[in-house]
């Protein structure tokens, strides 16, 4: 599995915790930055692109401004 596929399984399970409850998962940011942690590969920014895609799709409410 390369660290691309790890990171998908890894936002699908967050989108999956954030259709169950999401205002746990409403800080795209902040998720991105505990991505980051585990997924350094990829830019903060990247991971809040993909992030925020995965959340569109789904329909799910998002705050991309939020602060750190």
């Amino acid at each position: 599995m390369t660290e691309r596929d790890a990171l998908r399984d890894e936002i699908y399970r967050l989108a999956a915790a954030a259709e169950a409850d999401p205002a746990t998962t409403l800080n795209l940011k902040s998720l991105a930055v505990q991505l980051w942690a585990n997924f350094n590969e990829f830019t903060v920014e990247d991971l809040e692109d993909i992030l925020r895609e995965e959340w569109r799709t789904r329909g799910l409410p998002f705050n991309d401004n939020a602060e750190l």
